[in-house]
């Protein structure tokens, strides 16, 4: 018969699922308070949370929340992150701290990324991807660069035709005065 507690980490757990962009599922064994007390503050700076989870209850939050992909992520001492705005930040906070570091008892084993399951090196790679912000950012500076050289394009064109009639009409005044 499950506990009261168990019930609520399920509950919660199933909550989590529901909201995230991106779960990570890590390796924690052997790491010390320290160092996930400040993986978990990297985390959050980063709009992330990490959650040690028991591997059944995770499953069992993962059919609850109709998402059973999530449940793949119980395997072994699992630390599950997860991300809720968008799957580059967290990915890069994680790996970043990672290489950083240099724990080797923390180890990205498998992610869900927008629904998908995918392995360690699509985070690592997901992780030198820019941020949605700079990638708009980077967009919007190449239109509004492309649409300032078409306003020169037609700005100097239309100069060029005025002085052309200019040159015209001198021309024609010229040949008046000539006849």
């Amino acid at each position: 018969m499950p506990t009261a507690k168990k019930l609520e980490q399920v509950a919660e757990l199933t909550e989590l699922i529901g909201r995230a962009q991106i779960a990570i599922a890590t390796s924690y064994q052997g790491t010390s308070v320290a160092e996930q007390v400040a993986l978990r503050q990297v985390l959050r700076e980063a709009g992330a949370e990490m959650k040690v989870v028991k591997n059944t209850l995770l499953r069992i939050a993962a059919k609850d929340a109709g998402l059973e992909q999530f449940a793949d992520l119980a395997d072994g001492p699992t630390a599950v992150v997860f991300g809720y705005d968008e799957p580059v930040g967290p990915s890069r906070a994680l790996t970043t701290y990672l290489r950083e570091h240099d724990t080797s008892k923390v180890e990205i084993r498998q992610a869900i990324v927008d629904g998908l399951l995918v392995d360690a090196a699509y985070i690592r790679d997901l992780a030198t991807v820019p941020s949605r912000e700079e990638l708009l950012s980077r967009i919007a500076g190449g239109l509004v660069g492309k649409i300032r050289e078409l306003m020169m394009l037609l700005d100097g064109t239309a100069r060029e035709f005025v002085g052309l009639i200019e040159a015209r009409a001198v021309q024609l005044e010229s040949e008046g005065e000539a006849s």
